[in-house]
């Protein structure tokens, strides 16, 4: 819209090897004009659906998805754009390659971004394993890795580890969840 004010939030990024670029906007419209303002414009072609605290519409053109995710203060939306390619079947490497993980672990979501002077990956694994069983797993191979253990602390049944070496950072949570572990991969490399 022309009364969206628009930033990047996100140019050179992907998410479960899929590509993407992300925005986020203001406009002085309502979040039902703004969504009218992409009826229109997507005609019959779109889907509406809700995502957390997000409002959100998008469609699929020319092999990509576009989605509006959005939220309304007063009469003021506000929001992200979001524009992905189309996975294809045994395109890409696998999700989550190269990331360390424990033996029979699952990655659940891998986020790359490139942001210039920064690299970041955010990856989500699953493990059967326990929490004091995965912390000894990632201590072990990060400082085999040459990874200095900067910090470690445990709450609520959770245990977090910072890594470092040089510039770059690692920060791994490990939580319960359920009958599993949940492993947050953190990492950040300063180019």
């Amino acid at each position: 819209m022309l009364e969206m004010r628009v930033s990047g939030l996100m140019d050179n990024a992907q998410y479960n090897s899929r590509p993407m670029t992300v925005r986020s906007f203001s406009a002085n419209v309502s979040g039902e004009d703004l969504a009218s303002f992409y009826r229109r414009r997507w005609k019959d072609a779109y889907s509406e659906s809700r995502f957390g605290p997000w409002q959100q519409i998008g469609t699929l053109e020319d092999e990509c998805f576009f989605t509006v995710q959005y939220g309304d203060t007063g009469g003021n939306a506000f929001g992200r754009l979001l524009i992905s390619e189309v996975p294809t079947e045994g395109a890409g490497a696998p999700l989550g390659q190269g990331v360390i993980k424990p033996s029979g672990g699952t990655v659940v979501s891998d986020l790359l971004t490139d942001d210039g002077p920064k690299k970041g990956r955010v990856t989500v694994i699953t493990s059967e394993q326990s929490v004091p069983e995965v912390a000894s797993f990632y201590q072990t191979e990060m400082t085999t890795d040459g990874w200095g253990l900067d910090q470690r602390f445990a709450e609520g049944g959770g245990v977090v580890l910072v890594f470092r070496k040089g510039l770059d950072e690692n920060n791994i949570v490990i939580m319960p969840a359920g009958d599993a572990t949940q492993i947050l991969v953190n990492e950040v490399e300063v180019n």
